[in-house]
C-alpha cells in the first residue's frame, strides 16, 4: 500500500520532496499546489506528478492520504487547519506558525475524516 501524498508549495524546496519517491516506494506524490498554478505544473512536469491543482482541489481529491505543506511559514497554519479540516493528515517541517494561537490551534487539530 502506498501513502499518497499531495503536495502543497512548489518553490525551491519542492525538488528535495518530489524525489522521495524513486527512494521510497511507499510514497506516491498524487498532486501538487502552488499559489502560482504554472509553477505547480512545471513541477508536476518535472516530477511526472499525475495534476496541478489548486489548494481547493487537492485537500478534496479522493487519492490524498497526507498533505506535505511546503508553505512560507505565515501561510503554514492556514494550509494546516484547512487540511486537517478537509479529513487529511499533514506533514510538515518549518516553524511553526507566527503567533502562539495559530500554533495551539493546529496542534489541537486532527484530521476530521477517517
Amino acid at each position: 500500500m502506498k501513502l499518497r501524498v499531495g503536495v502543497v508549495g512548489a518553490g525551491n524546496i519542492s525538488p528535495i520532496y518530489l524525489n522521495a519517491p524513486t527512494k521510497f516506494s511507499t510514497l506516491e506524490v498524487t498532486a501538487i499546489s502552488d499559489l502560482d498554478l504554472d509553477r505547480a505544473r512545471s513541477r508536476a512536469t518535472e516530477f511526472g506528478v499525475a495534476r496541478a491543482v489548486p489548494l481547493d482541489e487537492l485537500l478534496a481529491a479522493d487519492d490524498v492520504d497526507v498533505v506535505l505543506n511546503l508553505t512560507v511559514p505565515a501561510a503554514h497554519a492556514d494550509v494546516t487547519l484547512a487540511a486537517l479540516e478537509a479529513g487529511r493528515h499533514v506533514y510538515v517541517e518549518k516553524p511553526s506558525p507566527p503567533t502562539s494561537t495559530r500554533a495551539a490551534a493546529c496542534s489541537r487539530s486532527q484530521p476530521s475524516g477517517p
